[in-house]
């Protein structure tokens, strides 16, 4: 090859570099472009068009569906009592109770979805319990020190009256009275056993409890919690995630962990971070056992009790009941300890009575529900369970386009009629709880 052959190659493989080098500029600009517009239309014009329409043509429903307490539509949630979409609680008597929810007993919509468990799940028929946490002593010593913690008292009930509590404390020589704050000496509020509520009075003496005080001089108790048991043993494993301890001994026990109420004791000092724990750590930990799953069971016997609805069980109803109703742990180790356990309504139940639905937020239920909710919901207002029935009927939504699902109650309109149309007055407080 010449060397003019060579000169013109080189020339040619300098063009194509130099093409090539703006075929790579112009793709590159042709992308960045193509992003940009799209970004522009995907996630600004074309959002910005559906929320037109939405506040344009739906805009109660694309604002939450929220309602008052006249059962009518509020743009403003500080005015709203609940959102016609979103199931939530009611237990009074008085009020129609939703479906079960598996997204927690607040249907809390950050966590919307079933339980995922089968038919033949053990769990989901007798339910779980688990050890759930008031106070978490740990230290790198082989002993824990239960030190002295501001605003908490752990010891044995000696009485309990409708204004103050007597407990003895662990290795005391003499028994000590607080005075209850009122919130504890209300009937209704603030004493934790096994998970739920029951009335400070009904605590029998010999139990163990931790008694949380206030800053006052000289202090009252603002809550109570009544524990079943005291774990010792070495840290296994600690899941900041999950919020649990688990123990190096025999059974591998877990130990539940409430981020906002559980009182970790670190070496002598309060600490907030469950991290701080280690594995070559020993704890002391004051225990309750809780529900952890409630199971169809549980939730058959508290619909049947409720409605009064006669049912037959293979577990006696002593088992599980005290002062305060059903004792929902008592319920859930009975059933899984018994043989071959059943219970049998005489009526038959609808199945959104005992069961959650998909989302775990449904607002309705279904009428047949509602009607045997009716009798108890008349009497506790004392009116005619005809006026009930009628409401159900007005509140009954039907499906869909008029066959797509079934027809469903709204919960939360119903119950707010009820309020609107048949009111219950307040009960008056006794004198022990007057402010």
């Amino acid at each position: 090859m010449n060397d003019s052959n060579k000169i013109q190659d080189k020339t040619r493989c300098e063009v194509h570099a130099a093409n090539d080098g703006l075929g790579v500029f112009s793709s590159l600009r042709t992308s960045g472009i193509a992003t940009i517009v799209l970004a522009v239309i995907v996630c600004g014009i074309y959002p910005a068009i559906v929320w037109g329409l939405g506040q344009a043509l739906f805009r109660h429903q694309a604002n939450g569906s929220l309602i008052g307490k006249d059962g009518k539509p509020v743009a403003d949630d500080k005015d709203a009592v609940g959102s016609a979409l979103i199931g939530q609680r009611f237990s009074d008597a008085k009020y129609f109770h939703p479906r079960p929810s598996a997204a927690g007993s607040g249907y809390d919509p950050t966590s919307s979805g079933g339980s995922n468990l089968g038919p033949m799940s053990l769990k989901l028929m007798f339910g779980t319990t688990k050890n759930l946490a008031f106070t978490v002593f740990a230290a790198e010593k082989s002993h824990v020190a239960v030190v002295p913690v501001n605003g908490r008292v752990q010891g044995t009930v000696a009485e309990v009256t409708k204004t103050s509590i007597t407990v003895m404390a662990p290795g005391a020589a003499a028994k000590t009275t607080y005075a209850l704050d009122l919130a504890v000496a209300d009937p209704n509020t603030t004493v934790n056993f096994h998970g739920r509520t029951i009335h400070a009075t009904t605590i029998a003496p010999g139990a163990a409890v931790e008694l949380k005080l206030n800053d006052k001089t000289p202090p009252a108790v603002v809550a109570i919690n009544v524990f079943d048991s005291e774990l010792d043993g070495g840290v296994g494993a600690v899941d900041t995630s999950g919020n649990k301890i688990t123990l190096s001994d025999s059974a591998s026990t877990i130990v539940n962990i409430d981020p906002k109420n559980t009182l970790l004791v670190i070496a002598g000092k309060a600490s907030p971070q469950l991290g701080d724990i280690t594995t070559d750590m020993v704890v002391h930990v004051v225990v309750s056992t809780v529900m952890d799953n409630d199971g169809i069971a549980d939730r058959v016997i508290h619909y049947c009790q409720e409605n009064k609805i006669d049912y037959k069980s293979t577990v006696p109803d002593a088992v599980f009941t005290d002062a305060d109703g059903i004792d929902d742990v008592k319920l859930i180790a009975a059933f899984n300890a018994a043989t071959l356990p059943s219970i049998t309504p005489k009526t038959a139940l609808p199945a959104d009575a005992v069961t959650a639905s998909g989302s775990g937020l449904d607002p309705h239920i279904s009428p047949a529900n509602a009607k045997l909710q009716a009798p108890r919901v008349a009497d506790a207002r004392k009116i005619p369970v005809d006026t009930v029935n009628g409401l159900i009927d007005q509140y009954t939504d039907a499906p869909s386009l008029g066959f797509l699902g079934d027809a469903g109650v709204n919960v939360l309109r119903l119950n707010l009629a009820l309020d609107q149309s048949a009111p219950v007055a307040a009960a008056t407080p006794s004198p022990t709880t007057l402010p």
